[in-house]
């Protein structure tokens, strides 16, 4: 009978569902990013706006999401399969501050919104909170698992 290292597969354990996550996650980024991006050109260049702060606000803010996107799901991926703090926590800090707030925005805050637009906000925002939390999770036990590391080689 082989001898498993319990630390090894507790670890393993630990960062499999934010790996689950983050991979699913590309595949429905781009599914996403197909059918906003094609909405909000075809809004920004067919419909009349009200406010023209609305109109010019609507394909930045999806830009923004787009470039934001790319390598916050790259560090995410790294971080997870390598056990890098600083990729982690990258992932975390672009998950948080431009990703929530544009889906947020592109989801809900429109002036004019779909109810396709709403479906696939509420979606992706449910799919990047489900990673904050377990990128936080993970992130608590690499600091847990590092610190106690560096504990030991300095005693």
């Amino acid at each position: 009978m082989p001898s498993f290292n319990k630390q090894l597969l507790r670890r393993k354990a630990e960062k499999l569902p934010l790996a689950i996550s983050i991979h699913y996650n590309i595949y429905f980024s781009f599914i996403f990013a197909v059918l906003i991006g094609r909405l909000v050109f075809e809004k920004h260049r067919y419909f009349y706006f009200c406010n023209a702060f609305q109109r010019s606000l609507l394909v930045p803010v999806y830009c923004i999401w787009l470039v934001a996107e790319i390598p916050r799901l790259y560090v995410g991926q790294r971080g997870v399969l390598k056990d890098k703090l600083p990729e982690m926590a990258a992932f975390l800090l672009l998950s948080f501050f431009p990703q929530v707030f544009t889906i947020l925005y592109l989801g809900f805050l429109q002036e004019i919104i779909f109810p396709f637009d709403t479906v696939l906000g509420v979606t992706m925002l449910l799919v990047v909170v489900l990673e904050l939390i377990l990128a936080w999770r993970f992130l608590s036990s690499i600091i847990t698992r590092q610190s106690a590391t560096f504990y030991r080689n300095i005693n």
